[in-house]
Order: C-alpha cells, then sequence, then structure tokens
C-alpha cells in the first residue's frame, strides 16, 4: 500500500510540475500578441487586442534570423563533436578491458557533477592563446567537451551487445575500425539520436559560454539576444516575450514529434535491474 502512495504522489509531483509549466508557456505565448502599453498598464486583465506587431518587429527589424543562423551553427558543429568523441571512447571503455579503463570510467562520471563555470579561467585563457575568442570554433569547442552523459549511455549500450557480434565481424576479417563504423555504431542509432535529442536542448540554450566567448553582435545566439531584452525589460517588454516564444517553439516541436524516439534511446542505453 506505501508503494502505491508513494507511486501516486509522485504522479500527482510530475503532473503538477507539467502544469505549471505549461501555464507558464502558455501565458508566455498569450502576451507575446499584445503590445507593449497594452502589457504595462493591463498586464493581468483581458487585452485590448491581438496583434502581430511584435513578431513582425522580431523578424524584420531585430535580425532574429542572424541569431537563429548563429545558434543553429554551434548546434550542428557540436553535435558532431559529440557525437564522433563520445562514442569512440564509449566503445574503447564498453568493449575492451585494459589497465585504467576504471579510472578513466570514473573521470566521466565526475564530469556529470562538476560544470563549465568550474574551469572558465583557465579554459578562458586557453582559448584566448589560440586566438579563437570571438568566434563559433570555440564555443563549438567548449560545449562539445561535455560528453559524460553520452558516454555513460553509450558505454552501457556498448558492454550489453553479444560478444558474438563482435566475433562473427572479426571472424569475417573486418577490421576494429570497419567493426565500429559498419556493425556497432548502426546498432547504437537509437541511443545516438537521442542523445543528439537531449544534447541539442542544452546546446541551443546556452547562455553562459556563448555571453563569455562571443563579444560582437554578428555572432551572438539566441539565448544573448534573449537577455538584450530582458535586461531592460520594462522598455522592451513586448520583444522579450515574443523573443522567448519563437525561440522555444523548435524545441518543443522537436520534443513533441520525436518523444517516443528519446525514452526508446535512453531505455536502450540504460541499466536493466
Amino acid at each position: 500500500m506505501w508503494k502505491s502512495r508513494k507511486i501516486s504522489t509522485n504522479t500527482i509531483l510530475l503532473w503538477l510540475y507539467a502544469g505549471f509549466t505549461l501555464f507558464v508557456l502558455l501565458y508566455l505565448t498569450y502576451n507575446s500578441f499584445r503590445t507593449k502599453p497594452d502589457l504595462l498598464s493591463n498586464t493581468f486583465g483581458i487585452p485590448e487586442r491581438f496583434t502581430l506587431e511584435n513578431y513582425i518587429r522580431l523578424f524584420g527589424e531585430q535580425n532574429f534570423m542572424r541569431y537563429v543562423g548563429n545558434s543553429t551553427l554551434i548546434l550542428i558543429g557540436a553535435l558532431l563533436l559529440v557525437v564522433v568523441l563520445s562514442s569512440m571512447a564509449a566503445y574503447g571503455l564498453g568493449r575492451f578491458q585494459f589497465r585504467g579503463r576504471n579510472m578513466l570510467t570514473m573521470y566521466f562520471l565526475i564530469g556529470l557533477m562538476f560544470p563549465v563555470q568550474l574551469g572558465i579561467v583557465p579554459i578562458f585563457l586557453l582559448i584566448r592563446s589560440m586566438g579563437l575568442l570571438n568566434t563559433h570554433v570555440s564555443v563549438i569547442l567548449i560545449l562539445s567537451a561535455g560528453i559524460s552523459m553520452p558516454v555513460f549511455l553509450l558505454t552501457v549500450f556498448f558492454a550489453r551487445l553479444p560478444k558474438d557480434l563482435y566475433e562473427s565481424a572479426k571472424i569475417d576479417g573486418a577490421s576494429e575500425w570497419t567493426t565500429f563504423l559498419r556493425v556497432m555504431f548502426p546498432l547504437a542509432s537509437p541511443v545516438v539520436f537521442s542523445i543528439c535529442i537531449i544534447m541539442s536542448v542544452q546546446i541551443w540554450n546556452q547562455f553562459f559560454v556563448p555571453l563569455l566567448f562571443l563579444n560582437s553582435e554578428a555572432n551572438r545566439t539566441i539565448p544573448l539576444l534573449i537577455m538584450k531584452y530582458t535586461s531592460n525589460l520594462m522598455y522592451t517588454m513586448d520583444m522579450a516575450m515574443v523573443a522567448s516564444v519563437a525561440a522555444t517553439i523548435p524545441v518543443l516541436a522537436l520534443f513533441y514529434v520525436l518523444a517516443q524516439r528519446i525514452m526508446d534511446g535512453v531505455s536502450s542505453g540504460g541499466v536493466k535491474g
């Protein structure tokens, strides 16, 4: 009875959290169609009228698509590096026994506990010495270094694969590299797919790293555009609302369409108890 009560309590808490999040998103979208005078004078009341002026200004006058392009470029570059680095590291950890393997695994697990902010000073000095300040490459390199979670999921997946697959590839004369590319990596595609979706949200919403390493307006990303509006909220409340909605819609749409694929991938990379 205690177990059923606990499950029921957890379910209620999850529904409350989901309901509050949905309310915030709907309220944000609702206010994005209102004018600034209406927002300031009648914040919680019924609006006088709805308008698309804010969206027209965002896409027409504020160069919103430039920020979208910068965020997309960083997202694609970082994801490619994350997939390549994490899949190769996880394959070695999951399929082979070697000295220092447990220590290396612990290293990646510890990486889950420490954010990039703890080492930002030496990272900044290193990026500056390489001449990469105010470039998208600097942000891509830093964000693609956060591979602890992908390595953990893929390591468990590769370790659980039957040894017969590996031995069959070796009997057929496949090299280690060919075995990885032609046999093992395609089998891990559900996990890789879910990793890409989860990491995409983190990279797309990343604020701290672009803020420090992208100085010029032409290179900045969507979170930095939103910060520009929210830093002077009384004067740019309407644009802050519409920019937040425009930045959130792609992520929500992606999760809605691919939610089942994400769960399948996480289940494939999880530990069966």
